[in-house]
C-alpha cells in the first residue's frame, strides 16, 4: 500500500466487515494510513472555512474505518485463537500479539478446565514474574499497549520502566531497552 487512497481504505474496510475470513492487508497498512493522517492534519491546520470542515470529516471517516478494521480483525482472530489456530494472513505484529494471547488462553484452559475435568484440586503454583524492569536505550515517542492491555509510555532514553514480560522481551530483542537485574540480599 505505497500510495494511500480513501477508496482503497473503503475497499479494505468494506471487505473486512463483510468477509468471514481476514482480509490480507499490506504489511505497511497502518504506517501508510498514519502518514496520510499526518498529511491531512497539517493541511487541516493551514486551512479554514469549508475546506477545513471537509478535511475534518475525512479525518473522522478515516479514523473510524481504521479502528473498525482493527477491531473486526481482533474479533475474527480471537474466535480462531479460541479454536487453536492463527490465520495465515496476519501482519507480523498481529501474529506476535495473538500467539501470546493464544498461549495465555491455553494455560488458563489447562489450569481451570483440564484440572476440573480430571477431578484434581488446583494447587497454588509459584508466582510467575509477569513484568520486567528495563532501562530504555532509545526514545519511544508513542504509548504502547502492553500484553496486559494497559497503556505504557511514551519513554525517554535512559528512563527506567516496568513492562509485561512479553513487551520487555520484544524491546530487548529490538535493542530498544536493556533488562535491569535486581538482586535480593
Amino acid at each position: 500500500m505505497t500510495d494511500f487512497s480513501l477508496e482503497e481504505l473503503w475497499k479494505i474496510y468494506k471487505e473486512e466487515k463483510t468477509s468471514r475470513d481476514l482480509v490480507e492487508l499490506p504489511e505497511d497498512f497502518y504506517q501508510t494510513v498514519a502518514r496520510y493522517i499526518s498529511h491531512l492534519t497539517s493541511e487541516f491546520e493551514r486551512e479554514d472555512g469549508l475546506k477545513r470542515d471537509l478535511i475534518l470529516e475525512e479525518l473522522k471517516n478515516i479514523t473510524f474505518m481504521v479502528q473498525e478494521v482493527h477491531l473486526t480483525r481482533v474479533s475474527k482472530v480471537i474466535q480462531r485463537v479460541h479454536r487453536s489456530s492463527l490465520p495465515s494472513v496476519l501482519l507480523e505484529r498481529e501474529r506476535y500479539a495473538f500467539s501470546e494471547i493464544q498461549k495465555s488462553l491455553e494455560r488458563l484452559q489447562a489450569d481451570l478446565v483440564y484440572s476440573a475435568v480430571a477431578g484434581k484440586l488446583s494447587s497454588k503454583e509459584p508466582i510467575e514474574l509477569t513484568t520486567v524492569l528495563l532501562v530504555m536505550l532509545t526514545h519511544v515517542p508513542e504509548k504502547i499497549i502492553g500484553a496486559d492491555m494497559k497503556e505504557y509510555g511514551p519513554f525517554l532514553r535512559g528512563e527506567i520502566c516496568n513492562l509485561p514480560v512479553e513487551n520487555a522481551e520484544m524491546m530487548v530483542r529490538r535493542r530498544m531497552a536493556k533488562k535491569i537485574s535486581v538482586r535480593m540480599s
